[in-house]
């Protein structure tokens, strides 16, 4: 089951709250692939405009030319719409490219885990979002809430290509570690134990108060892996 627009974002993509998440790089093994989506058809992912029945829908989801497209506009408060689909994992390697279409840079995007819940509005699971002014972090999906409180900050790193660019991300959803790694460097990891279920893969795009974002991923992969004990 694909899930639905969501239309607040708590703990703002702006704030640096406090975590406990580390720097330390975790020993991760990836394992066989398990999927592969190049976006070439429908049928696997969400697609549709929200509010469904809004002369100017505030967000559209499509899978176009060959990638999947994530548009959003917000109204007076940040905001953010997400997308799901495929099949259910535990433990999973997601890694994407991600390219920001529009040009504003106080924004988020990115990918999530263990995306799961009984109805529109409750659902839940893990976020790893970078900004388009190069800040990164790992969050949570509450209902209708993200927040990084408790896990990974958002902060700043180089590493993510600003703006109108793109970045290949690459999120580990394995046991209880969380570790997003973007453009092929390690960025951080944390530990966490609130969602140790299987749930779907989704897409993610927010954007700042009267700002637009759209985003368009590509080449996804899926695999297998675990993380090596000390």
């Amino acid at each position: 089951m694909t899930r639905r627009y969501l239309p607040l974002l708590a703990g703002a993509a702006m704030l640096a709250l406090a975590a406990c998440g580390g720097d330390a790089e975790p020993d991760i093994e990836a394992g066989a692939v398990i999927a592969t989506d190049t976006f070439e058809a429908s049928g696997i992912w969400e697609e549709g405009a929200y509010p469904a029945d809004a002369p100017t829908p505030d967000s559209a989801l499509a899978v176009r030319d060959g990638r999947y497209v994530l548009e959003h506009r917000a109204g007076r408060t940040a905001s953010f719409t997400w997308g799901a689909g495929g099949a259910s994992y535990e433990d999973v390697i997601i890694e994407v490219e991600a390219e920001q279409l529009s040009g504003d840079k106080d924004n988020l995007y990115g990918v999530g885990c263990r995306l799961a819940g009984d109805a529109p509005g409750e659902q839940s699971g893990y976020v790893f979002l970078i900004g388009g002014d190069g800040h990164f972090g790992i969050g949570e999906l509450d209902d209708q809430i993200l927040t990084f409180d408790g896990l990974l900050p958002w902060r700043q790193s180089g590493v993510i290509r600003q703006g109108a660019a793109t970045n290949t991300i690459r999120a580990a959803c394995l046991g209880d570690t969380l570790a997003l790694s973007v453009n092929g460097e390690f960025l951080g990891s944390v530990t966490n134990k609130a969602y140790r279920r299987a749930g779907q893969v989704g897409f993610f795009a927010g954007a700042d108060a009267e700002q637009s974002i759209a985003v368009a991923f590509d080449n996804l992969t899926l695999r297998e892996g675990r993380v090596r004990a000390e």
